[in-house]
């Protein structure tokens, strides 16, 4: 997997610059886990809406660490919530799933822990 794609995802989630983000997901992407549940994202149009939506509410996520694979890429994320109060107790840090096909990514989902992340991309 090219580190360039990566370093592009980073930058571009971390400035909250959505033309970019936008512009590395196939039409197709999907995001979560369950495909039946509520925020379940089904297309790139959907991931967008959704990414704007939690922005606009003030949660404010960025990538502190990427990892390529040969599946894609395992990103490391810090959350600042609006309201420290309600926010989950304990995820302050997320690991996400970037599976990539043909220079796009295709799925975003979520992991536990960095260790599954890695090995989700390395299979």
């Amino acid at each position: 997997m090219d580190e360039g794609l990566a370093t592009r995802l980073r930058a571009a989630f971390n400035a909250r610059d959505i033309d970019t983000l936008r512009s590395l997901l196939a039409k197709d992407a999907t995001w979560g886990e369950d495909p039946n549940g509520d925020s379940f994202c089904h297309d790139r149009d959907a991931i967008v809406r959704h990414l704007k939506r939690l922005l606009a509410e003030g949660v404010r996520p960025t990538i502190v660490k990427t990892t390529t694979g040969p599946r894609g890429i395992a990103a490391s994320l810090e959350v600042e919530w609006p309201d420290p109060e309600h926010a989950p107790p304990d995820r302050i840090t997320f690991c996400q799933v970037y599976v990539v096909t043909d220079g796009l990514v295709t799925e975003i989902y979520g992991h536990d822990d960095e260790d599954s992340a890695l090995v989700a991309i390395s299979d």
